[in-house]
């Protein structure tokens, strides 16, 4: 069965919060309620792979337990570490197809029984496949959908931070030319405030030195006409 159209295709490029990735790999369930769940195993350019599940518009990671710390399963109770976690719902989910490096639990499956548990701490999922003993845990962590971006997206919002940072910088070069006044305007206001000392040196010793230097002639003048007689 043809998969249907999802976010992401085979071998296309995201980024997870901030990271570059790849899809190796997608399976497709369908619900009960006809709703389509589309799981990605994306690959980082080291090689390690995470399992992201895009359902509607929500995004969440799967993170499956190792085998060596299965959580203890009892009833309608999954226990970690002490901590307990309650059944609160399970969903059938029919397989639609896969391809890539597809995670999926046991290949060939067509059906997955998934028990949704529920504590204080968060989700985990326990998901069977009827007839065979093979289950999964996985630990369920909600993720935004603005830090899953496609390839165009990225590139449109790395632009739009460029352009950001460029107006920013134009910004803060005309608020520092602004407080210093800029070369010309230092020099006008050093030429402004030498004609204003020059002015206030001529205005203080001009008319003075003119009126000092008119009566100490006359004065001197009278005392020799004053010898003469």
């Amino acid at each position: 069965m043809a998969l249907r159209p999802s976010k992401f295709k085979l071998d296309e490029e995201l980024s997870l919060a901030g990271k570059p990735m790849r899809v190796a790999g997608r399976l497709q369930l369908e619900g009960e309620d006809a709703k389509i769940a589309t799981r990605y195993l994306v690959a980082d350019p080291a090689g390690a792979a995470q399992i992201l599940e895009e359902s509607g518009e929500k995004f969440t990671l799967l993170r499956a337990f190792p085998p060596a710390a299965q959580p203890q399963a009892a009833g309608k109770t999954v226990t970690v570490m002490g901590t307990k976690y309650a059944l609160s719902g399970v969903r059938k989910l029919k397989v639609l197809g896969a391809e890539g490096q597809a995670p999926v639990a046991a290949p060939g499956a067509q059906l997955f029984l998934s028990g949704v548990f529920e504590s204080p701490s968060g989700t985990l999922l326990r998901e069977l496949v009827p007839g065979t003993s093979v289950q999964t845990f996985f630990g369920v962590k909600p993720v935004a959908a603005d830090e899953v971006l496609g390839a165009e997206q990225l590139a449109a919002l790395q632009e739009a931070q460029r352009l950001a940072a460029e107006e920013q910088a134009e910004v803060q070069a005309e608020s520092e030319e602004a407080e210093s006044g800029g070369p010309l305007k230092k020099a006008a206001g050093w030429i402004v405030t030498i004609l204003v000392i020059g002015g206030l040196v001529y205005a203080c010793s001009g008319p003075g030195e003119e009126e000092e230097s008119s009566g100490g002639g006359r004065a001197r003048f009278s005392w020799d006409s004053g010898g003469g007689k």
